[in-house]
């Protein structure tokens, strides 16, 4: 009984801790319009470009399931993820490491508290379908076709999400931004297998074990009604915004009149039904396994570059001596100390704090990258700048949050002008990396005569600082950055034209970037200066 009292009393504290940060009203926000999309019919299933089931209970509850699982299930766990790492930072973790406390149960304890802050928000989205569907005209109300797709799918797709956030914690080099990327690779390795979507572009057989956001067991049942009522059909679901009007973006795409057919919920196998127990277990077997990579807060851990002490690194202590007076003490004047500052040295520094810290191998892969479209073909050219890009993600998630992140806030906006020296600094310190690593691609443009390349290149190398600023000033931390980034180039890499920013793509809009790029700055800025003005600066 004891074990149950100081598991939930930990899950207890870290839930409480969670909720009261501005992120966590901020996702909120987010997930209540999601919920709003999903239950207006704005986000929906369809079949083909104009099929779309009867809007009732069972159809609103498989929407706004395949909502949830599929974008908690990624964006979920970079909410809950870093609750170990903050007990790091804030010291509580060593002083729980000197109770009897043992690890299984802070991990369990961890999980619970970042399941309830993912459970919170399926079950805000339940309510938000509730009310929706009573007052829309639906097609009749039924709360069990309703609720039973995100209870039944949606949480054990969540408490697996809860648990591998806390398995990346407890493993010191997944605890970081390596782990972020890792992550949204995983996922979408994970999501591949799940639909069942082979190479060749066809459904393999459906097997709900490995089915964990439900899309396959929608998507056959969806795909029998739809086909029952249009023989027609021979393609499977797919989720989206199909109702919104395009033909003023793709004019040669015709969508035709909607068609409607019903769909009265899916059939709960046994199967099913025993998957997401599996799920469930599963979920206990990751927080497990991670007890046994936890290091129970080791001071060792703590420090980025560990090395022995040798005798000559202990200070030796001098000898005491008692006090002597000194009378008549006068300090020097202070002088202007504008005239002492210079831009140059400022930036020497930001730049040197960008780059520390990395080994050799890095820079080796860093030049490759560099000159390797040199040597290759234009369209290969551009795919090496894209990776030349990525490469430094995690040396600009830095950007506008290394003070936060090291606690040297103070320090910083202490100094005169830290929007007008420092901040301009550190772009300009991520402004010269992108430029460095993309400059073998640049002479590559100018070479084949390629001015849309070049201008196209010139716009990368300013919106990817002033993107990194701008939302490491906003969010107080990296990680945004890195899953926003990462994200960003893997649509590229399939064909989304809207996310073009350095002409990767034929017939991109990547000119829209540039003004941006200074809207980002702007408001990074803004930011900055509302942090100098507040009251107190908080973590």
């Amino acid at each position: 009984m004891n074990t149950l009292r100081i598991i939930y009393h930990l899950a207890r504290a870290d839930f409480l801790e969670r909720i009261r940060r501005t992120s966590f009203l901020l996702m909120l926000g987010l997930v209540v319009w999601i919920g709003y999309l999903s239950a207006s019919g704005q986000a929906t299933i369809s079949m083909g470009l104009h099929y779309f089931g009867v809007v009732n209970s069972a159809w609103v509850g498989a929407v706004m399931t395949l909502t949830v699982s599929m974008f908690l299930s990624i964006v979920g766990f970079y909410i809950v993820k870093g609750s170990v790492s903050r007990d790091y930072e804030t010291g509580v973790g060593q002083i729980m490491a000197t109770t009897p406390l043992n690890r299984p149960l802070y991990m369990l304890g961890k999980w619970l508290s970042n399941f309830a802050v993912l459970g919170i928000l399926i079950l805000i989205v339940l309510l938000e379908g509730i009310v929706m569907n009573l007052l829309a005209d639906t097609a009749g109300f039924n709360l069990w076709a309703l609720a039973a797709p995100l209870v039944l799918i949606a949480l054990p797709c969540l408490a697996l999400v809860a648990a591998l956030a806390v398995l990346f914690e407890s493993i010191h080099w997944l605890r970081g931004g390596l782990g972020n990327i890792l992550y949204f690779f995983i996922y979408l390795a994970a999501m591949s297998t799940a639909t069942g979507m082979t190479l060749q572009g066809t459904l393999s057989e459906a097997n709900p074990y490995i089915d964990f956001t439900g899309w396959r067991f929608f998507n056959d049942s969806i795909s029998r009604a739809g086909q029952a009522a249009y023989p027609e059909l021979k393609t499977g679901i797919s989720f989206g915004f199909p109702k919104v009007d395009v033909s003023g973006l793709f004019p040669d795409l015709l969508i035709g009149e909607p068609k409607y057919f019903l769909w009265t919920g899916a059939t709960w196998t046994a199967d099913m039904l025993l998957s997401r127990l599996v799920f469930l277990f599963a979920s206990v077997g990751l927080v497990m396994a991670s007890a046994l990579f936890f290091d129970r807060f080791n001071p060792s851990r703590l420090l980025l570059f560990k090395r022995t002490k040798t005798e000559s690194d202990v200070p030796k202590l001098a000898p005491a001596t008692e006090a002597i007076p000194v009378s008549n003490v006068r300090l020097a004047p202070l002088t202007d100390i504008r005239s002492h500052f210079s831009f140059g040295a400022l930036f020497l520094a930001e730049l040197k704090l960008l780059l520390k810290g990395q080994r050799w191998w890095w820079y080796v892969i860093a030049a490759l990258l560099a000159i390797g479209p040199l040597r290759v073909s234009i369209e290969t050219a551009r795919t090496l700048l894209l990776v030349a890009w990525v490469w430094p993600i995690l040396l600009l998630s830095g950007l506008g949050c290394r003070e936060n992140r090291f606690d040297t806030r103070q320090i910083v906006f202490s100094a005169p002008r830290p929007i007008a020296n420092q901040l301009p600094a550190a772009w300009l310190s991520a402004f010269v990396v992108t430029v460095a690593l993309g400059f073998g691609a640049l002479v590559k443009f100018i070479l084949l005569g390629e001015t849309v390349g070049v201008l196209g290149w010139l716009c990368g190398v300013v919106f990817i600082p002033s993107l990194a600023l701008f939302l490491g000033t906003l969010t107080g931390s990296g990680k945004a950055f890195e899953v926003i980034f990462v994200a960003w180039m893997y649509l590229l890499t399939q064909k989304a034209f809207a996310l073009d920013f350095f002409a990767y793509l034929p017939n991109s809009r990547w000119y829209f970037y540039a003004p941006l790029a200074l809207v980002l700055l702007a408001i990074a800025a803004l930011a900055r200066q509302r942090q100098l003005t507040a009251k107190s600066i908080a973590r």
